[in-house]
């Protein structure tokens, strides 16, 4: 159907036909021809091909959605009690205000973006449920979207067909924004929504627990995840785990007109009331009081969930990996019938709410339809192989208890070879690179090699290279690699071809090529397109090269102009000119301006290839229509336009930013102060700082160090005091220990000792301990303004036992740090957590066993033995 067509909100009778039926069009025609011969035509085939577009459009009325549930709103305990309504009484808090202001600005007709960010069960989606009445009042009726996550090719192709006055349903946002090719080209998709005037007004709603947060936000790879941490920046609202103070009291208010709150408010520990009406106390003590087999079926389930595996788990891979996890006497004692007795036990509801495991229901959703895909340029869908038997979710209130309390546990082997046979093929790179970095070499082979069968270039390298240093003369995986490796992924591919050229495999490249990976490469992902061009350089596939660098300038996506700008580089470095200035006079006229800082990374690309024409096309538009909501990279983008000699346009773009860059985030308005004072606008460098110091939110400490530093070099030494008026010692958070470490610091350059005392004080007592990084920072500082007697506080915290192990760069900082102070027992105890947590390579250096591991290791932590292509299945 024509877009013109479609926007004017007519149809022709040809467009109605391939909507009606036949028997549907012959009644329309006939009716029709009626209206024709009494003078009355009034076009009902345009009415009624209307209603069927409306019909088809993604979504349902919101005024049909009253179903919290099908929303995934936790159920709460007691709610099967006579007389009481489904939902308990809702206590509003500060993230709900915050929240309201959000879907006002929606309602209002500004397509917005919100992430509610807190632990399981902290009330998240019940808040966004709660959000939606506003929408529910309005006059122009909204729809909502509830994308299936395990549907990437049909949340895309739906994507793409949504309609203004539309809120995007995305509880549990990880599952949709993973940092995965499909994951990205998803938050493309929805920040192309969010700017796209005719589509205006769209709600997105998310949720996502800190940990994911953290994940999809971190900026230590601009190229990792770029899409969905530009989507989430500066949209985060907190929700807290606990009600306290006038939350609290407000409960108490309530509980009168439902018991439920009443007994949450008597019974729930450290005011995690929401966690009790959804009854994670409840599946806690079940848990707790469990048979072994019932045990082992759900330590079988958190283990799939950290390690990898999504949130459907089936029944098959929880059934032949719970023997591994029972005791050689509970195994004798186990009789065959238990384990359904044990999958009984786990799955039973329980005082109105699901068990520990829930059947998952994989019939379609009613807002689901099955529609042909109409994207173009994208990945094409790969024939999966579907889960078989039945599959179960893990209660989420268990599932983040898991991460938490298993997170230094390895699982047994039998976890890892049912995993080998029932995990998704989707899941089994993600769970053979888990596998991998715990040492079991093994089962990460076995699982890569699976991977690989179902077309996963990413596990082909990985297994070409584990492989070829063990066994440098067998070939055999990478003749394996070659020929099941899917061509569709570009990054995937050019890391398949440099493994294969480390190991030596020439033929084996040589075959690859001749499946003309140039040729089936998806063009969504520039970045990896980049990547591929220069493999296929190295490997010297020159026809290839030429013929992928022709399709790159005249297809590529342009919605993410930092990979726009890796791609103009790669494509220079591999002689095409003509593309480059065919994909620059693209770029500069369409590329996305909603992120200067991208904005500013392609200035510079434009530059290095010598597309002045092209820099100062973009240079003006930037200058006018960058988004301001983001000061640090406004900061960046005007630097870039300073370097490309725009100096009109970084007048204009000071003048706009000092006046209306968002405060909300110190630590970036502190880097647009330097930045304007760096380009010479010292006017605008006043009326900003004039402006952060009385609006600057005081409980991020990094931010407010930022910006006390940028404040004293620009020489604002009136706005520096009046910042300190404010007391930001008082009112820093301190889950955040790195923040508090560059407060300290700064705190201490601008002489106010008082309040780095006071600061020192409360960090040492109450810093979080989390972050290895961010302790070993805080360590050091408190060592650098002299508060020793906080240092040994602070480690008598202990927090090597308590650090997450997530990232080796800041476990060997913390372990640096450590030695520094003396704390030789907490080194010896945080190194020796690190194999099963995940840091096995980190683990051998230190000890300087890698030889004797050269196999790997086993669960149990002993040297595995030899083996060789031929064990695996």
């Amino acid at each position: 159907m024509g877009t013109k067509v479609r926007e004017a909100g007519l149809l022709q009778e040809p467009d109605v036909a391939k909507l009606l039926d036949e028997q549907q069009w012959r009644r329309a025609h006939r009716a029709e021809a009626r209206r024709r011969a009494d003078g009355t035509h009034t076009s009902v085939l345009a009415a009624q091909g209307q209603e069927i577009l409306e019909r088809m459009r993604p979504g349902r009325p919101l005024a049909d959605v009253t179903d919290p549930f099908h929303l995934e709103v936790h159920r709460a305990i007691g709610t099967a009690v006579a007389g009481l309504p489904e939902l308990p009484a809702y206590v509003e808090r500060e993230h709900d205000r915050l929240l309201a202001e959000v879907v006002a600005q929606a309602a209002a007709g500004t397509s917005r973006i919100t992430v509610l960010v807190g632990g399981s069960s902290t009330g998240k989606t019940r808040a966004c449920w709660e959000s939606l009445r506003l929408l529910r009042e309005q006059d122009e009726p909204w729809r909502l979207w509830h994308p299936d996550p395990t549907q990437p090719d049909t949340v895309l192709t739906e994507l793409a067909n949504l309609a203004p006055h539309t809120v995007v349903w995305l509880n549990e946002a990880q599952f949709y924004l993973s940092p995965t090719p499909t994951g990205e080209e998803v938050a493309r998709g929805l920040r192309t929504l969010l700017h796209d005037p005719r589509r205006t007004p769209v709600l997105v709603l998310a949720t996502l627990w800190p940990e994911h947060w953290q994940t999809l936000t971190t900026r230590a790879d601009p190229d990792l995840h770029s899409q969905a941490r530009q989507l989430l920046d500066g949209h985060k609202i907190k929700v807290p785990d606990g009600f306290t103070g006038a939350d609290l009291a407000a409960l108490t208010d309530t509980a009168g007109r439902d018991p439920r709150l009443g007994e949450a408010a008597a019974h729930a520990r450290d005011g995690q009331v929401t966690q009790y009406l959804a009854g994670g106390r409840v599946l806690l003590d079940r848990y707790e009081d469990v048979s072994p087999t019932a045990r082992a079926l759900i330590h079988a389930a958190m283990d799939a969930r950290r390690l990898g595996a999504g949130p459907r788990i089936p029944l098959a891979w929880l059934a032949q990996a719970a023997p591994a996890y029972l005791t050689d006497t509970e195994r004798e004692e186990t009789e065959d019938h238990q384990l359904g007795h044990a999958l009984s036990y786990v799955t039973k509801r329980w005082n109105g709410i699901p068990g520990i495991l829930t059947p998952v229901n994989t019939s379609a959703d009613p807002n689901q339809r099955n529609r042909p895909s109409a994207r173009s340029g994208t990945r094409p869908a790969r024939p999966q192989t579907g889960q078989r038997g039945p599959l179960y979710r893990l209660a989420d209130y268990l599932d983040q208890h898991g991460r938490h309390q298993r997170a230094d546990t390895s699982p047994p082997v039998g976890f890892w070879t049912a995993a080998a046979h029932h995990a998704h093929p989707h899941e089994l790179g993600s769970l053979g690179e888990a596998a991998r970095s715990r040492g079991l070499y093994r089962d990460a082979a076995q699982l890569h090699k699976n991977a690989t069968t179902h077309g996963s270039a990413n596990a082909a390298a990985s297994l070409v290279r584990r492989l070829g240093v063990l066994h440098p003369t067998d070939f055999r995986p990478a003749q394996w690699a070659a020929a099941h490796a899917a061509l569709d992924d570009p990054s995937g591919v050019a890391w398949l071809l440099k493994a294969l050229r480390e190991v030596g495999a020439q033929e084996q490249v040589d075959a690859l090529l001749t499946r003309d990976p140039g040729a089936e490469a998806a063009l969504d992902d520039p970045s990896g397109v980049a990547w591929l061009l220069n493999a296929l350089r190295e490997v010297g596939a020159q026809e290839q090269v030429d013929a992928l660098a022709a399709r790159v300038a005249a297809e590529a996506a342009l919605d993410n102009p930092f990979a726009v700008a890796s791609l103009l580089d790669a494509l220079r470095e591999v002689g095409a000119q003509e593309q480059v200035d065919a994909l620059a006079t693209r770029a500069a006229a369409e590329a996305a301006l909603d992120n200067p800082d991208v904005v500013a990374r392609l200035l510079n690309a434009l530059r290095e290839v010598g597309a002045q024409e092209q820099v100062d096309t973009l240079a003006t538009r930037a200058a006018a229509e960058a988004a301001l909501d983001n000061p640090d990279a406004v900061a960046r983008l005007l630097n870039a336009l300073r370097m490309v000699g725009a100096q009109e346009q970084v007048d204009a773009l000071a003048t706009r930013a000092a006046a209306e860059a968002a405060l909300d985030n110190p630590d970036a308005v502190a880097s647009l102060l330097d930045a304007l004072r760096e380009v010479g606008a010292q006017e605008q460098v006043d009326a900003l700082a004039t402006r952060a110091v009385a609006e600057a939110a005081l409980d991020n400490p990094s931010g407010v160090a930022w910006l006390l530093d940028a404040l004293r070099e620009v020489g604002a030494q009136e706005q520096v005091d009046a910042l300190l008026t404010r007391n930001p010692a008082a009112e820093a958070a301190l889950d955040n220990p790195f923040a508090v470490a560059r407060l300290l610091n700064a705190l201490r350059m601008v002489g106010a000792q008082e309040q780095v005392d006071a600061l020192a004080a409360r960090a040492a007592a109450e810093a979080a301990l989390d972050n290895p990084f961010a302790v070993a920072r805080l360590l050091n500082a408190l060592r650098e303004v002299g508060a020793q007697e906080q240092v040994d506080a602070l480690l008598t915290r202990n927090p090597a036992a308590e650090a997450a192990l997530d990232n080796s760069d800041a476990v060997a900082r913390l372990l640096d740090v450590l030695r520094v102070v003396g704390a030789q027992e907490q080194v010896d105890a945080l190194a020796a957590r690190l194999p099963a947590a995940g840091r096995f390579d980190q683990f051998v250096q230190i000890s300087g066993h890698r030889e004797r591991f050269r196999f790997g290791r086993e669960p149990d932590g002993s040297a595995a033995h030899p083996w060789t292509w031929d064990d695996l299945e």
